[in-house]
C-alpha cells in the first residue's frame, strides 16, 4: 500500500531491493501489457504507467471520472489488447491505447441490481474488485452485489445468477483458463463458487481448509486444474476482535473440487492476512509468491510444499485490512464501522473466535 517496490533476483530465494516508486501512494493492483509496460491502480490518484520496468511512473487519467481504482487488467478481447480499470464507486473504464485515454463502459451501472450494490466499510459503496477475460467474454466482479458478463466488449452486460440476494454476491477474484473455456471459479466473501457453463448456473465449492474469507486466487497458466487460494479464518470483524486473521494458503490439483492446506515454512495462526499472490511460470517450473498485510513476501519454488520469506516491503492489503490487523492498533473509525446484510452478520457472529 506504500507505492511500488522493485526487487531483483540475486540468487536462489535471494532478492535485493532495486528501488521504490510512487511512494506515498496506495497501489491497489498491477497489470502488464504485452510489450512489458506496467499499469498500476491507486486508491485516490487513478492509474499510473511505467515504461521502464517500474522505475519511473506517470499518471494516465485522461477520461477517468473516478480515481479510487481497485483493479486494472490487461487482456486480449475481440482481437485487440484492452486495458480495464474498475473503481469505487463501481464504474468500469476501458483503454485501447495503453492507458493514454479512457472511456467508461456505462452499461455496467445500468444493470437492475446496481442501486443495491454495497460494501461493508464506509462509504458502503460497491466497487469493481476483479475483471476477467476469457475468449470473447468479459467478466466483472462487484464487491458486493453482482458478477456480470459481457459478450460484446462491454457495450451490454448481463447479471449472472450467482444468488438472488445481491448481498450474497460478494466477488473477490476470478480464475479463468483458456483450456476450460466454460469454467469459472471465484473466491468470494463467503467461500468458493463454481460454474461449468460460462456463468449460467452455479454451485458452491467445498469448504476450504481453515479459510472462510478467501481473497487471492491463482490458476497455473499451463495447468487449468492447479489452483492456489489464500485467506483468513472467520471474517474481518472476527480478525480485528481477536487480533489475528489466522490466514492460510491452500492448493487444489483438481480444478477446485478438493483443497489441501499448505504449511511448510508458513506461519500458523498468524496476525496478518495475505493481501496478494502471484505465479511466475517458465518452461519446466514455476514459483509462487504471497505477500501479507505486514509486508512480508514468501516464495515457494516447489509448487507450494515449502515456503520461505524472501523480502519485506510495505503492507499488501485489500483496502484497509492492513490497518485493522496492525499490532496494538486503537479502535478506528471506518475500519471498524462495518455494515453487513442479515445473512452476513449471522456468519460473522457464528464464526469461531
Amino acid at each position: 500500500m506504500e507505492g511500488i517496490a522493485v526487487f531483483d533476483r540475486t540468487g536462489p530465494k535471494q532478492w535485493a531491493l532495486r528501488c521504490k516508486a510512487l511512494e506515498g501512494c496506495f497501489v491497489s493492483a498491477l497489470t502488464a501489457l504485452q510489450n512489458g509496460t506496467l499499469i498500476a491502480a491507486t486508491h485516490g490518484l487513478g492509474v499510473a504507467r511505467s515504461d521502464d520496468g517500474g522505475i519511473t511512473w506517470r499518471l494516465v487519467n485522461a477520461g477517468l471520472t473516478h480515481f479510487d481504482v481497485w483493479v486494472v487488467k490487461a487482456a486480449q478481447l475481440l482481437g485487440k489488447e484492452r486495458l480495464f480499470a474498475g473503481t469505487l464507486p463501481a464504474h468500469l473504464f476501458a483503454s485501447d491505447d495503453g492507458g493514454a485515454t479512457w472511456e467508461e463502459l456505462t452499461a455496467l451501472t445500468r444493470v437492475p441490481s446496481a442501486p443495491r450494490w454495497s460494501f461493508p466499510p464506509p462509504p458502503h459503496q460497491g466497487h469493481v474488485l476483479d475483471v476477467g477475460v476469457l475468449g470473447n467474454r468479459l467478466y466483472v466482479g462487484i464487491e458486493v452485489g453482482a458478477l456480470l458478463r459481457s459478450d460484446d466488449g462491454g457495450r451490454t452486460f448481463m447479471e449472472l445468477p450467482v444468488n438472488p440476494d445481491v448481498s450474497e454476491v460478494d466477488i473477490h477474484r476470478l480464475a479463468l483458463h483458456p483450456m476450460r473455456p466454460e469454467r469459472i471459479v471465484a473466491s468470494t466473501g463467503w467461500g468458493m463458487i463454481h460454474s461449468d457453463d460460462g456463468g449460467d448456473t452455479w454451485r458452491n465449492g467445498p469448504r476450504l481448509p481453515g479459510i472462510d474469507y478467501p481473497i487471492p486466487l491463482l490458476v497455473h497458466p499451463d495447468d487449468p486444474d492447479l489452483m492456489f487460494v489464500a485467506g483468513g479464518e472467520g471474517w474481518p470483524p472476527n480478525w480485528y476482535r481477536i487480533g489475528r486473521s489466522r490466514a492460510k494458503i491452500a492448493r487444489s490439483r483438481d480444478g477446485g473440487r478438493t483443497w489441501e492446506r499448505l504449511l511448510g515454512g508458513l506461519p500458523d495462526g498468524q496476525r496478518p492476512t495475505y493481501g496478494g499472490m502471484a505465479l511466475e511460470a517458465w518452461d519446466g517450473g514455476f514459483a509462487l509468491y504471497a505477500a501479507d498485510t505486514d509486508g512480508q513476501i514468501y516464495e515457494s519454488s516447489d509448487g507450494g510444499d515449502a515456503w520461505s520469506v524472501i523480502a519485506e516491503a510495505a503492507p499488501v492489503s485489500k483496502g484497509d485490512q492492513y490497518r485493522g490487523l496492525a499490532k496494538g492498533r486503537p479502535p478506528l473509525v471506518g475500519t471498524d464501522s462495518l455494515l453487513f446484510s442479515e445473512a452476513g452478520q449471522t456468519r460473522v457472529d457464528s464464526a469461531v473466535r
